[in-house]
């Protein structure tokens, strides 16, 4: 309003002064008087109308005392924003609905789920597809109670997925179906001839027929594979299996003890995914308490957040059963869920020695049915 008033004096004193400039020089001619006074009219409207035209928004060009600001929030802008504000504080959250395939996305790729850290951070019994944990949740467990595990080498996949398979097909093919030596006969000649680093040589005569089939295709399966024999052969005729076992660190030890740790692992492993429980294992881990000591852990699980400690044996070692103990104990690790597992033990013995040493000692045959019902008891 102010500035059309504004503008309104502007047109009138152009106007004045022009005429009165032309009745002072012209008395007598009132045309001249009435000319000036519409060039006055005249001239200053088109100042005003240039003047509209630079400030009007479609102007291509602002003038140099207009700034980029923020608006001005009116007050009943704020009025409104805080209105929105208070309903969405008192609005319940409701959590979007998912369906199968989208949980499993958000399981299977982490980075989508903002809350997948935390939750495994509060959680040491979080449940994925496949029943499997990493290894961080039992990593957690021991660190909780000042236990650290230390690193270890990168393994590499291709051996350690020939190894597995070895000794899982040895393991099931231990004995026969009548519980009868088989594969235990080509074994036990490898670990004497690796022991005494002497070439292996194995009598097959008191064999059954199908006995020596099993055991040769296995010889020549290992031999295929090439991390094992630098030389097999098998003489029909003699039925003897002549081999030299390669100078490998990893396949000594494989075929010393470590192919019943795996073998293990596998069957436990296998247990616990059909049962559809949830559990993070450690595998030949080395472990150290705060105060300096330290030993390695044949296998270790912490299933549905609780622990499960196991030792592999396949030697007649007296110390182990006091050494166990002692490691039971120090993870303060309940019997029920502790085994010892002693290749061939005699089934007749488990009950005695495990009430002797407070303790699960049992064979490779009937290590599952005594872990499930460990597993059952607080």
């Amino acid at each position: 309003m102010q500035k059309w008033v504004a503008d309104g004096l502007v047109v009138g004193l152009a106007t004045i002064v022009l005429g009165g400039t032309a009745s002072a020089l012209f008395p007598r001619n009132s045309i001249a008087s009435i000319a000036s006074s519409s060039l006055g009219a005249v001239s200053s409207s088109m100042v005003l109308a240039r003047r509209r035209t630079r400030l009007s928004p479609e102007s291509e060009e602002p003038e140099e005392n207009v700034y980029p600001q923020l608006p001005e929030l009116s007050e009943k802008h704020v009025s409104g924003v805080l209105e929105e504000s208070d309903s969405a504080e008192h609005t319940p959250f409701s959590e979007p609905v998912l369906d199968k395939n989208s949980k499993a996305s958000l399981i299977e790729n982490p980075s989508t789920n903002p809350s997948t850290e935390d939750t495994a951070e509060e959680s040491e019994n979080l449940q994925l597809l496949d029943g499997r944990l990493s290894e961080e949740v039992a990593i957690k467990w021991l660190a909780n109670r000042g236990v650290s595990v230390m690193d270890q080498p990168e393994l590499d996949p291709h051996t350690e997925e020939i190894f597995n398979k070895h000794a899982v097909r040895l393991g099931n093919k231990y004995k026969d179906e009548d519980g009868q030596p088989q594969l235990s006969r080509l074994l036990g000649q490898i670990k004497w001839s690796i022991i005494n680093e002497r070439n292996l040589t194995c009598h097959l005569n008191r064999a059954s027929q199908k006995q020596i089939g099993t055991i040769t295709q296995f010889g020549k399966d290992l031999d295929k594979d090439t991390l094992f024999f630098s030389r097999y052969k098998y003489f029909p005729g003699e039925k003897i299996i002549r081999a030299s076992v390669r100078n490998r660190p990893d396949t000594r030890s494989f075929f010393t003890g470590g192919w019943f740790e795996r073998f293990i692992e596998y069957k436990v492993s296998d247990f616990l995914q059909r049962s559809n429980l949830s559990y993070s294992r450690l595998m030949n881990r080395l472990i150290q308490f705060s105060n300096g000591d330290s030993f390695e852990l044949d296998l270790f699980y912490v299933v549905e957040g609780k622990p499960l400690l196991i030792e592999c044996k396949t030697g007649r070692d007296r110390d182990a059963y006091q050494k166990f103990s002692d490691r039971r104990k120090r993870l303060s690790i309940s019997p029920e869920r502790a085994f010892l597992v002693i290749l061939d033990f005699d089934p007749g013995e488990t009950e005695r020695l495990s009430a002797v040493w407070k303790f699960n000692i049992v064979g490779q045959d009937n290590l599952i049915p005594q872990i499930e019902a460990g597993l059952g008891s607080n």
